[in-house]
């Protein structure tokens, strides 16, 4: 047998909001089995999307940090090391949380030196990492509303 987190995830969601839900008398315990329901159904959905958002994430702040190096100015060497961090090993989330947390504090300091830099490349790198950013919210937004 192989269990499958997210469909077990949301078994369980589904479990306490048609089953438990309704032997729980009082509001607060009412409360407590929905919340335990919606976080149940929000983590089946990054048990099946996580691995595969960070790599999407890693990979284009990769391709950012790159084309932002010339721009860096002062944060040139917080990007390289960043632009360094080894691929991850493998794809657990652990891993490639540690890659991702590592690519973005490279990202920041970039963010900072091309918003302080007036010329047109580095406003055009600052849209760049402002639309990643963005894009990169989307990504974690949860499909599942209760």
């Amino acid at each position: 047998m192989r269990p499958d987190p997210s469909r077990t995830l949301q078994g369980v969601g589904i479990n306490l909001m048609t089953n438990v839900m309704a032997e729980v008398k009082s509001p607060f315990g009412q409360q407590t089995v929905g919340l335990a329901a919606t976080l149940s159904f929000w983590l089946a959905e990054e048990a099946e999307r996580g691995a595969d958002r960070l790599v999407t994430e890693n990979r284009v702040t990769r391709d950012i940090l790159r084309a932002g190096l010339p721009l860096a100015g002062g944060a040139r060497a917080a990007g390289e090391a960043a632009i360094a961090t080894p691929a991850a090993a493998n794809f657990t989330i652990s891993s490639l949380q540690a890659e991702n947390d590592s690519l973005r504090r490279g990202l920041i300091d970039l963010h900072a030196a091309v918003e302080s830099n007036p010329s047109p490349d580095a406003q055009s790198m600052n849209e760049r990492i402002w639309a990643e950013l963005v894009e990169s919210t989307r990504r974690r937004q949860f499909q599942a509303r209760i």
